[in-house]
């Protein structure tokens, strides 16, 4: 039978499991939630973080599966192309799927590009970002760079309160970065 790993065992992510069964697929899950739904509904399930680039490639080989999918879920899409890249699967180039999945890279690769986007850029630190926020018009936006959903982003109207809008920022950052960016 053929396998397939899925990234992601959300009740959002539920539906590509039970598709991918009604296709004839043996569905190998991985989530790091022990408790996670989708689970209930693969054929296997690893308790894994989806976003661990090296544990997520030893369960595909282990494995020996033909396809992975990172369903509604954008942080776990740079790893199915990493994974898929290393086990030469069908896959989008892993290059581009991290630019597209983080904010600062991708809007860095429009401005070189000749894109419309508004003035942004990444920070590793509050330090970095309080030396460059007089170069930018204000409100602007912070954001992390690697989560989705909307979270952790915030609308800054006053310098005064760029401590707590990157705190809640990084938060939500698995790289702990955060993009700052003039509102539109």
């Amino acid at each position: 039978m053929r396998k397939i790993l899925l990234l992601g065992g959300s009740s959002q992510q539920i539906v590509a499991i039970t598709t991918a069964k009604e296709m004839g697929y043996y569905t190998v899950l991985c989530d790091y939630l022990p408790d996670n739904p989708g689970q209930y509904h693969a054929d296997k399930f690893y308790c894994v973080s989806t976003t661990d680039n090296d544990a997520i490639l030893e369960v595909a080989k282990k494995e020996k599966v033909e396809g992975i999918v990172a369903y509604a879920s954008d942080p776990a899409a740079p790893t199915a192309a990493y994974v898929s890249e290393k086990l030469g699967l069908p896959t989008n180039p892993y290059k581009s799927v991290d630019i597209l999945c983080n904010k600062d890279k991708f809007r860095s690769f429009l401005e070189v590009h000749n894109f419309n986007t508004p003035k942004a850029k990444g920070y590793s630190s509050i330090e970095e970002a309080k030396r460059e926020i007089e170069e930018f018009n204000l409100p602007v936006l912070i954001k992390p760079v690697d989560s989705s959903g909307s979270k952790g982003i915030s609308r800054l109207d006053e310098i005064a309160e760029l401590d707590d809008k990157v705190e809640c920022a990084l938060s939500y950052s698995r790289a702990k970065r955060f993009i700052i960016e003039e509102f539109v």
